[in-house]
This record gives C-alpha cells, structure tokens and sequence, in this order.
C-alpha cells in the first residue's frame, strides 16, 4: 500500500485547524459578499430551483451572486436543506457604522449586528452558514492535495519544494480566509488546480495520453465552469495540451490526425454534458450565454470614468496585492510587510528564471510545456482581472487572482531555492539543492503557520470580540469613579486619563468604564475631545465602544466593561491647558449629541490635560 506523504498530511492538518478557526471567529456574512453567496444557497435549497434574475440592482430574491453558475451552491444547499432557516432575515441586521478600511474603533469591521443567537451550540440559520463554510473547507483541503500534486508532478521527488509551495498558497491568511467563508471562489481554486494537475500529468507522461485521461481533463474544466466563469481561460489551454501532444507524434500525420480528434472529443464532450444546459439556458433567459448584461445591470456597478494607467498602478494595483495577501478584512498588514513580498516575489522570479534557463535541456520539451501551461494560465488570470477592474468598480480584490495562486507560489518556492542554493554553493561547497529546499520549505512553512496565527490573534479576534465584562466594585480601584446617565441609557460610572501631560507626537488614553440601564435600540458613537476655554480642540476621537467591536446594540442592561479611547493631537494643536470632555451621539447624526438626564449638558468632564506643543502648534 503507498505509503501517504507526511508533508501533506501536516498541510492539510494545518489547514483544516486555520481554516476552521477563521470560520468560527468571523462571525455570519462579515465576508465579501457572503450575505448574498448565502442567499442564493438558501434560494436553492428552499426552491430546489434555479432562480431567474432581473435586470436591476440586486438581482432578485436570490441576491445578486444569482446569476453565478450553481455547482458550488447546489452542492451546499443540499447540505444545509434539512436545516430550518426560517429565522435568517433576523440575522441581516445593518451595522449602519460598519467600515472595512481605517480605524476600527471608528466604525467596525461589524456589516451587521450579531447577537446571541449567533452563539455556540449553532441552531437554524447560524448552523446552515457554518456548514457551507464546511463546504468551502472541503474545497480549501482539496486545493493543498491538488497544489502539492501539481507541484510534485512539474519536478519529481522534490518534497520540500512541494512543501514550501502548497504553504505559501494555501496558508497565505487571505486565501485561509477565502476558505472559510459561504463562497464559490475557493472551489474553484480547487476545480482549476485539479485540471492544470491533469494536464501537468498528460504532459509529463505520467499519464498515458489516452481518451480517459482527456475525459478526466474535461471533468475537472467543466466542474470548473460549473462554478465559475473564471474558468473559461482554461478551456484554450487545455485543448493545447491536446495539440502539443498530438504534434509530438507528427511522424504519422494519420495517427497524429486520429490522436487530435478522438482526445479533443474526449476533452470536449465532459464540458459540453456538464455545462451545455447551463449556457443554453442563459441564452434563453438572459439573451447571452455568459449572461454578461444580466451580471452588469444586476451585480457590477460600472466605473465612474475610464481607467487610467496612473490610477492602475497607483491604487488599484496596490489595494490587488493588499487583498492578496492579508486585507482589509483578515489583517490591515502594514506597508512594509507588502513590499518585502513584492520584493520576494521579484527574487523569485529572478531566481526561477535562472533555474528554466540552466535546466531546460534537463527539464525536457513536455515538462517545460507544463511549466508553460502554468504561466500561461496565470497570464489569462492576471488580464483578465485587470479587464474586471477597467469594467467595474470595487473588483481589484486579489482573491480574484487565486486560481492561479499555484503558479505564484512555485515562482516564489522554486526561485527562492534556486536563489539560496546558488549562494549557498559560493560559500561553501558543496552545497546540495536539497538542503537549499529544504531550509526555504522551513522557513516559509512556519512563516506562514506564524503569520495566519498572527492575523487570527491580532486582527479577526478584536474586530469582532466584545470586551471583558468587569466588576463594578474594582471601579473605585481602577479609576476615579463617575455618576453619569445619558438619556439614551448609556450609564457612565467611571474614568482614568494616562496621563496628565501630552506632546504632539503621543496620544492620551481615555479609559471609560460603562454600563446600561435598559437595552439601547439605536447605534451610538462616543467622542472624547481635548477643548480649552476659548472652545479651540487640540484632539479628538469619536467611536464605536470596544475598539469597533462592541455598538450599543449589544449592551445588557447591569453588564459593566471598560473602553479606552486613545485619542492624538490634532495637527495646529496650540500648547496649553485643555479639559477632556466626553459624550455619545447617536451614528450619522454628530451635531445632535445626547443629554445627560434631566439636564441640558451634552457632555461629561474628565479633568485637565497640560498640552506641550511648539509656538507654531504640532506639526
């Protein structure tokens, strides 16, 4: 019996525990459009139907990802149709605060409320979210099973290389994030990689090229097809693997003549059976089989005005490899961290470019056809996210870009050993290949594990957790303490300034320590302002409570808890003596500040703050 790879069976341990983490932690529909993914599955599921979308916004009852081609949601729907969902219109309650860029505690990474019916053990529509979210883990699993493959198929026996490539793409925090989520994007990652696997097989032998291997091909490009059409790039590649191989037996024009077209009929025919209906029936209800006016009267908002290349490059370009790799939803990752990426990334071009140049004769014509297939594919993938983003507005999401992430990661995995086995040869020798791949499969496996760890802990955790409650007697202890009641029912009991005296470049932390006497109906934001007695402000902070993750909405009447509000300096700030103020105002309405109780004062006092500042003010 063979024997299965240890390596493989940590990727995918790694993955399914990451994965279903993430899933467990972002609570319903907080990701892209993952409110209306859910939508068109529970239409499914409900209806047993598919549904026919409108020309307007929105699409109809099954949202606008209604127009989607459906396997992926057939196949969720089943699994959550035993499942009642009758309460799921209580679990699409706008955030009206909600953000997914900038300061959290501003706003929140929050799209709607999420209360306890969202809790553990899940029952009705919560349980039916997280089981597709299973859905698309399965997927996830078979995406580290199909790279690993994929990657061992290009270059034989090389494990670690194999290692270090499956982990770059499928630990990246973004992708893990993807996988978590009601969505179709991971199972087509998976139905994509599955079909360049075959046809690396078909190209290096491995497989004999005959019809069922074609028909396998065919399977895993019309599944894909069925999920997304994304796919359609992978069609003309894969008839050129038919091509290419019937040109390798060109010595028999007859054979060669027989060859083409019995393996094209075989790869045709699987495509032409599983997605045949679906184009047929778009032409027939939406008047084009790739049902593209439908999707840009219903789901695409157009672009304001044409793109330009200064525009491409200075932001969407940037934000495309932001979201590539962390943000904004799993991890707002600073800069810095996007650069050394890039510059990676550059290294491993470098790197395997030298690697196809000094091995070409060794690689052989089909294997370096296979690795051409790869760019290829990668080609098509990358030209035609740039033809979405010129087309419509919002689409420079990097997840778009993953189903050709198995190609990246080899250039980063394959480059960076290359490039480490050439150095390491100049220092020492002799310096084997495989100690290269093996120290690059290390570091990056556990960089990886590190950095999604890391994003659940520091990001995806406080954007959604709510704050430890505390007892109301360590007050007196913690802080001085505050009678307050404002007449929306926010109660505030306590504070504590950091300090007493500030400079431009710090910020003073306002810890506030809250409670409620009464559920609040209503979102609320709270300032915290540093104004002297001419009313100038030195500095302010309007939020969400608990960083972002806690609204009012959430509050139970007697629950105590504590917020800081860390607030800066406002550039000109003047030296001076400046008093904290604080108070609330309910979301979208700042000039209409709510009353304390029987009073007409909008605000309470904290105590004075000392700002040091230049004569000119902070910079």
């Amino acid at each position: 019996m063979r024997r299965i790879d240890p390596f493989l069976i940590a990727l995918l341990a790694a993955f399914a525990i990451l994965s279903a983490m993430t899933s467990i932690l972002v609570p319903l529909f907080e990701g892209p459009d993952e409110d209306d993914h859910f939508r068109y599955t529970k239409y499914l599921a409900d209806f047993r139907a598919l549904p026919v979308q409108s020309f307007q916004q929105g699409g109809g009852t099954a949202g606008h990802q209604g127009w989607q081609p459906p396997f992926y949601y057939a196949l969720a729907a089943l699994v959550i149709s035993p499942i009642d969902t009758s309460d799921y219109p209580d679990r699409l309650q706008r955030n009206p605060a909600a953000a997914l860029e900038g300061d959290l505690a501003c706003c929140g990474r929050n799209n709607y409320f999420h209360f306890d019916a969202e809790d553990f053990p899940f029952q009705k529509t919560t349980l039916a979210v997280h089981l597709a979210r299973g859905v698309t883990i399965a997927f996830g699993l078979v995406c580290v099973y199909a790279i690993y493959g994929l990657t061992l198929t290009l270059l034989p026996a090389r494990r670690y290389l194999a290692l270090a490539t499956t982990a770059i793409a499928t630990l990246n925090p973004s992708f893990l994030y993807s996988s978590a989520l009601v969505s179709n994007d991971i199972p087509l990652v998976a139905f994509c990689t599955l079909a360049l696997l075959a046809a690396a097989k078909i190209l290096t032998e491995k497989w004999e090229p005959d019809w069922k291997a074609f028909a396998l091909l065919g399977m895993w490009l019309g599944l894909a097809l069925l999920t997304k059409t994304t796919a359609l790039g992978l069609i003309g590649l894969a008839f050129f693997v038919v091509l290419y191989m019937a040109w390798e037996q060109r010595g028999d024009s007859l054979l060669s003549a027989r060859f083409l077209l019995t393996r094209g009929f075989a790869l045709a025919a699987p495509v032409a059976l599983l997605t045949g209906w679906y184009f047929a029936r778009n032409q027939l209800e939406y008047g084009d089989p790739l049902a593209y006016r439908l999707i840009a009267a219903s789901a695409l908002p157009p672009r304001d005005a044409p793109l330009t290349l200064p525009e491409l490059l200075s932001i969407n370009f940037p934000w495309l490899w932001q979201t590539f790799w962390g943000g904004p939803t799993p991890g707002d990752f600073p800069r810095v961290l996007l650069n050394v990426f890039l510059g990676a990334l550059i290294v491993g071009v470098i790197g395997t470019a030298l690697y196809l140049v000094r091995e070409w004769r060794a690689l052989g014509r089909n294997r370096l056809a296979a690795f051409g297939l790869m760019l290829g594919w990668f080609g098509f993938v990358f030209a035609a996210q740039v033809q979405f983003i010129r087309t419509a507005s919002g689409t420079d999401q990097g997840r778009y870009l993953f189903p050709a992430i198995s190609t990246l990661a080899l250039v980063y995995a394959l480059g960076w050993s290359h490039v480490v086995w050439r150095i390491g040869s100049l220092i020492r020798r002799p310096f084997e290949l495989v100690r290269a791949e093996r120290m690059v499969a290390i570091v990056c496996t556990a960089f990886f594990i590190a950095l999604a760890s890391f994003v659940l802990v520091t990001f995806t955790l406080p954007a959604y957790a709510a704050p430890a409650m505390i007892d109301p007697a360590s007050i007196a202890q913690r802080g001085a303490p505050i009678d307050a009641d404002f007449a929306n029912g926010m109660q505030l009991r306590g504070s504590v300034l950091s300090t007493r005296a500030i400079a431009c470049n710090e910020k003073l932390g306002v810890t506030l320590f809250w409670t409620s006497d009464e559920p609040i109906r209503d979102t609320y934001r709270v300032f915290a302002h540093l104004v002297n007695d001419q009313g100038a402000v030195a500095g302010n902070k309007d939020v969400i409570p608990g960083g972002g993750a806690y609204p009012t909405v959430y509050w139970k009447p007697g629950e105590y808890f504590a917020d800081t509000i860390n607030v800066p300096l406002n550039r000109g700030a003047r030296a001076g003596n400046y008093r904290v103020i604080v108070g609330t105002y309910k979301v979208g309405e700042p000039e209409h500040r709510v009353n304390l109780r029987n009073s007409e004062e909008d605000f309470v006092m904290l105590g004075d703050v000392q700002v040091n500042a230049p004569v000119e003010g902070c910079p």
